[in-house]
């Protein structure tokens, strides 16, 4: 038997936000602090694309740097926030503003919103939002949600609309040049996302051998057929977190958060640390790559 021969997935970042025209629909991935596709996001922004919507169960600092730049219109998701250290400035700004709109759903709506459009069903049953204030309360879509009475049991149910956006944009531990991913530690929605995109783009820390990820399969979560294309992307999430790669940088977060509580502080933070930067890697270089080590996972530790 012959067997079939290996499609090259790879493209470079730049190349890669080309690829989402204004006004497209994307899933985000990441989880909290975990995995968000931070240098996607500040390509994005030097691009300037505009009008995106963004769905995600909720991120933190990358979602808060596109909404600074003008970058996002509509989010669909159940949080937003810096952990631990307050709300998004960027974010609570621009809703001010009337910039942006936002729709409110719970984590598990937004899960299964997910995973319905991963099966390709139109919507995806749950009983999380009933009793909240969630169902009354919506921004721009003419039906967020529908209560019916279930067929077989006479119980109220909440159906909510599946997702299945132009673009899923999903930071992975690792993946070949054909496209299977493998993402060590907590996944968040990332399986279901995936697969619930029209096209899958998938930036990772580093590109193995096929062979790598034939010797553990069981490691693969997405599988080739779902991914578009692939980005090679050392620290794509820095500041955030890598499990088994790298540690958040909290002196670096700290510091956004605060200077960015006001518009003269994005403006600056915006121009020195994404603008002003010709890419990733002159980003990186900008951070120092002794900064960079310091973060690095000691292994066996993740972080």
């Amino acid at each position: 038997m012959v067997e079939a021969a290996v499609e090259d997935k790879r493209i470079t970042l730049k190349e890669a936000v080309k690829l989402v025209p204004d006004g497209a629909h994307l899933f985000w991935g990441g989880f909290g602090f975990q995995r968000p596709p931070m240098a996607f996001a500040h390509e994005l922004v030097r691009q300037k694309k505009r009008n995106l919507t963004i769905y995600t169960c909720g991120s933190e600092m990358d979602i808060d740097i596109l909404s600074g730049a003008y970058v996002v219109s509509h989010f669909e998701l159940a949080f937003f926030a810096i952990e631990g250290i307050g709300l998004a400035p960027n974010i609570q700004r621009r809703v001010r503003e009337g910039a942006i709109q936002i729709e409110d759903y719970t984590n598990l709506a937004m899960a299964l919103r997910f995973f319905g459009g991963a099966l390709g069903v139109p919507f995806m049953p749950l009983k999380s939002m009933l009793g909240t204030d969630l169902l009354a309360k919506k921004k721009f879509r003419p039906k967020k949600a529908e209560v019916i009475t279930c067929p077989f049991t006479g119980e109220k149910v909440v159906l909510v609309p599946s997702v299945r956006p132009d673009f899923s944009i999903v930071h992975v531990s690792r993946v070949d040049r054909e496209g299977n991913a493998q993402i060590d530690g907590i996944k968040g929605e990332d399986i279901e996302g995936a697969r619930a995109g029209k096209k899958l783009i998938v930036m990772a820390e580093e590109i193995v051998d096929t062979e790598f990820i034939r010797s553990q399969p069981d490691q693969t979560v997405i599988p080739n057929i779902y991914v578009t294309h692939v980005v090679e992307c050392p620290w794509g999430s820095y500041p955030m977190m890598v499990y088994n790669y790298y540690d958040y940088d909290m002196e670096h977060i700290r510091m956004y958060y605060e200077q960015c509580k006001t518009e003269e502080g994005w403006q600056k933070y915006c121009s020195e640390y994404i603008t002003s930067v010709d890419d990733h890697k002159d980003f990186l270089r900008k951070i120092g790559n002794e900064r960079l080590q310091k973060l690095k996972a000691k292994r066996p530790l993740p972080y």
